[in-house]
């Protein structure tokens, strides 16, 4: 089955106050939206990739994706106001590639591996839609609009969304049209998914795999990339 991985790189990042997007950041002489290029680059299970992305920089993503030999890039497009606009917006380039399975992932998760890439796409296979995810380690609380505590939530029934997100073709494309139609916007592309009636296999993913969004993360992901 043919694989697309569908990388949002749209967001320019206001509370990381760098003045520039934040996946173009640079970290060990990379910038991160390269760091995650090359994950999806060197992994088999991945056929090809599509970055959508804000139009004041493309032509910089573009020169990148030269630069770093990201060969699987087959579109760079333009994104959207929001993240669900940017992967529609790359979504409805699959009619020109022919792809089976749509692997949507951050630009900002640098850390991801191939074997958890893997997972989520052989999950997929089987179930139609997965996602990655990790327990949360802390006991999580449920407050009310008084800061009060309301009750005491199990902790052993949640799980801290990430992504890799992998889904079948058609049932992602479903997903958005009803969102659309519906005027929905969902924090993840799995929300869209379930609301379609779609069950959504979970599958364990890093603690590592972090959504780089602050100043704290960049130096956290220094110290990650030297620990490696």
């Amino acid at each position: 089955m043919k694989v697309t991985a569908i990388i949002p790189a749209g967001g320019y990042g206001r509370r990381m106050n760098a003045g520039i997007h934040k996946q173009l950041i640079e970290i060990s002489g990379k910038p991160i939206l390269v760091h995650t290029l090359e994950k999806f680059q060197n992994c088999n299970c991945v056929d090809s990739i599509i970055i959508a992305t804000a139009p004041e920089i493309l032509l910089e993503v573009e020169n990148l994706v030269k630069k770093f030999n990201i060969t699987k890039v087959v579109e760079v497009t333009i994104g959207g106001n929001e993240r669900q606009d940017s992967v529609y917006n790359a979504l409805q380039m699959m009619v020109y590639h022919h792809t089976e399975i749509v692997v949507v992932h951050d630009a900002v998760r640098p850390f991801i591996t191939c074997e958890k890439i893997c997972e989520v796409i052989s999950a997929c296979k089987e179930t139609g839609a997965a996602i990655l995810a990790v327990r949360p380690k802390e006991t999580v609380k449920l407050g009310g609009e008084d800061s009060f505590v309301e009750r005491t939530l199990d902790r052993n029934l949640l799980w801290l969304v990430q992504t890799p997100q992998a889904f079948y073709y058609t049932v992602l494309q479903q997903a958005y049209k009803k969102a659309y139609t519906d005027s929905f916007y969902g924090t993840d592309d799995s929300s869209l998914v379930e609301r379609i009636g779609v069950k959504v296999k979970i599958v364990e993913g890093l603690y590592e795999n972090i959504k780089i969004t602050t100043p704290e993360d960049i130096e956290f992901a220094k110290m990650l990339l030297e620990g490696r």
